[in-house]
């Protein structure tokens, strides 16, 4: 999912708009629950309330934002430790899934694109109060997981889990580093099990990682 629009003069000023306050809102700086003022937004950003409400309503796609009658726009809640169980169970589901029917496709090509995405993420260091590092990680993250999926060759489950992975991001940016230095070693052990075409040991590795991530993101849900 791109964050950057250049279509029109007017796009881009939203797409800088839109970006300003993604940030804001995945890494707390507005709290979840906060509501949003256009018109605030709009004077603190120096642009017109267009390119705002533009943004909003892109985020709300996202479900990073609601939007309430006659009261506007609020920064969207934390999930509740249950919503979370329901989507990992779901994600548990359609992962292992795709983790072996990718190891049943996968060619040389297809395990070159999961290593170079991986060797990506090595150099950076994930520190817990930096923004740009924990992004890196998320973004990472959700590219490896969607190459697992395009390569299983199953586009509605593609964009079930982009889907899904909206629900974890704020989540995700407050323990990236916690997560993701594990995660990548996962990772590492799902292309290894692809690239062998073990459907079977595939699966595993992938149950294994959704398991254990679940664990590592649990205590983060409210």
């Amino acid at each position: 999912m791109s964050e950057n629009s250049t279509e029109t003069p007017e796009g881009g000023v939203s797409a800088h708009v839109y970006q300003k306050l993604f940030r804001m809102v995945m890494s707390n700086d507005i709290a979840p629950g906060s509501r949003l003022n256009i018109d605030k937004i709009a004077v603190e950003l120096g642009v017109s309330t267009t390119p705002v409400r533009e943004a909003l309503a892109r985020l709300e796609t996202q479900e990073l934002v609601t939007k309430e009658p006659m009261r506007g726009y609020f920064v969207s809640p934390i999930m509740s430790g249950e919503e979370f169980d329901d989507l990992w169970e779901f994600r548990l589901l359609l992962e292992v899934y795709a983790a072996s029917r990718a190891a049943e496709r996968a060619n040389a090509d297809d395990i070159d694109r999961l290593r170079r995405e991986l060797a990506s993420i090595r150099p950076v260091r994930l520190l817990d109060d930096d923004y740009t590092s924990m992004a890196t990680f998320r973004n990472h993250d959700q590219c490896f997981h969607e190459l697992v999926l395009d390569i299983a060759g199953n586009r509605q489950a593609s964009k079930a889990l982009a889907q899904a992975h909206v629900h974890t991001r704020m989540l995700r940016m407050r323990f990236a580093p916690l997560d993701g230095y594990h995660a990548i070693q996962e990772h590492d052990d799902i292309i290894d099990a692809i690239a062998a075409a073990d459907p079977d040991r595939a699966a595993e590795a992938m149950r294994t990682h959704v398991q254990n991530a679940h664990e590592r993101i649990r205590a983060y849900a409210q």
